[in-house]
């Protein structure tokens, strides 16, 4: 049976839209219902792929964005001049919030697929939104986020499924590789032998194998090729096919998966850090690039030691604090910011990681020996992403340092959180990653 929620956001469109962005498009109706097959899921597995943390802000954002929609009628969203106007830029952003860096390359393999223009998929997509966005949101009826995210991971297997036959999945990222039921690119039908196999590996006879057989020449689908299929239950004493499905899987993992991905990844956790290891701002990659660091023991005025980093924060607060820092003025104080070299998160959430306890318990060390001392928490991005999302992202990042201090004793020395999003980020979002990695940070400032 057709999974409804991809029938549900077919469902809005009809022969007049397919001849509206056809004729606009200088297009065949065809071509435009070959994309939407492509985009829609397209979509579906992109919202699939995000945190749950990335899904409750693309969907704040989304609500706010489709909140007046009237989805019996959205038709009028589909008009050139809304397509093309300032509904495109909006467009645009909520489709890079949902896909990131991987947009242009999502539309690069969609539109070299069809062998149609980048500027053909780049307006199915936005046409294609709404449509999504009403298939979950019954209508924008319900924007239940627990709801949603059900939704989109129970039906993740039938996404990949309705993706059109030989559509690359590593455009789409490793993560769609990740199910080991779906097998891309190639419809099988179990037979039975005629006679008995042996399995050569364990050197068996084979009751009942299931073998892959190509689909007749002759037995074409009318529109849409089959692109996936679920595996059946291996059945006992299945054979050599069923030894070879997982390296298969890892093969396609390895050529397409990771070969597509938009940056490789050694670790599993953002770090927070302007020298050493950068922080994702909405995506899922980090680079451990951090070198040898020099271990120190700062000393602090009671005589306790903290094992520290030299020119790390510890290092250099207590340095600081231990200097006639009140004859600054409040506004030199207010430019003068320590960044965190150790405090890690959960990739694209607020959750800090059990081994960033080290540092914060230094920094409570700290302000309990230097007790007049306040202090304002600060959250940054890069410039990558949606800035919504980054502003929520380093807002909550922020708080969630705040939360472990109070947790600590001491979280009435801070004075303030705030997140700054990319809005201080020295480096454009097309800057190598040694660049972007220095505004993705949380830092304290002193306050009198």
């Amino acid at each position: 049976m057709e999974n409804s929620l991809l029938t549900t956001a077919r469902s809005y469109f009809n022969d007049q839209v397919f001849e509206h962005i056809a004729t606009q498009e200088g297009a065949s109706s065809d071509q435009v219902r070959q994309g939407l097959d492509a985009v829609i899921p397209s979509l579906f597995l992109g919202l699939q792929g995000k945190s749950s943390t990335e899904q409750s802000g693309i969907f704040d954002v989304l609500k706010q964005h489709f909140s007046q929609v009237d989805f019996s009628n959205i038709s009028s969203l589909w008009s050139n001049a809304s397509i093309e106007g300032g509904e495109s830029e909006k467009s645009n952003h909520l489709l890079g919030s949902i896909f990131g860096g991987g947009l242009d390359q999502v539309i690069s393999s969609i539109s070299g697929f069809l062998h149609t223009n980048s500027g053909m998929v780049s307006k199915l997509f936005k046409s294609a939104l709404p449509a999504v966005v009403g298939a979950l949101t019954s209508n924008g009826t319900n924007w239940d986020q627990n709801r949603i995210s059900s939704l989109l991971d129970q039906n993740k297997s039938d996404f990949l499924a309705a993706l059109p036959s030989g559509l690359n999945l590593g455009a789409l990222g490793s993560s769609l590789l990740a199910d080991p039921d779906i097998v891309t690119g190639r419809p099988v039908h179990p037979v039975e032998p005629s006679e008995p196999v042996i399995d050569p590996v364990k050197d068996v006879v084979v009751d009942d194998p299931i073998i892959p057989i190509p689909p007749r020449a002759s037995h074409v689908e009318p529109e849409r090729p089959v692109a996936t299929i679920r595996d059946e239950e291996p059945k006992r004493g299945a054979g050599l096919w069923w030894l070879l499905i997982p390296i298969l899987l890892l093969l396609l993992w390895f050529l397409f998966g990771k070969g597509c991905s938009r940056e490789d990844s050694t670790t599993t956790t953002d770090t927070m850090t302007t020298s050493v290891v950068p922080v994702d701002t909405m995506q899922d990659t980090t680079i451990d690039t951090a070198p040898v660091r020099e271990s120190i023991m700062v000393t602090l005025p009671d005589n306790s030691t903290l094992n520290a980093y030299k020119g790390g924060i510890e290092d250099q607060l207590v340095t600081f604090l231990n200097s006639d820092y009140k004859a600054l003025s409040d506004e030199e104080l207010k430019n003068r910011w320590f960044d965190f070299d150790n405090l890690n998160f959960e990739t694209g959430t607020a959750t800090i990681t059990p081994e960033s306890q080290t540092q914060l318990n230094n920094l409570v060390a700290i302000l309990k020996v230097f007790p007049d001392v306040k202090v304002k928490i600060g959250g940054y991005t890069d410039k990558t992403g949606n800035e919504d999302l980054n502003k929520k992202l380093s807002t909550d990042r922020a708080n969630a340092v705040k939360a472990e201090l109070d947790k600590l004793g001491v979280g009435d020395r801070v004075a303030e959180t705030e997140g700054y999003g990319s809005s201080l980020a020295k480096f454009d979002a097309s800057a190598p990653e040694s660049d972007r990695i220095k505004d993705r940070r949380v830092s304290i400032s002193v306050r009198k």
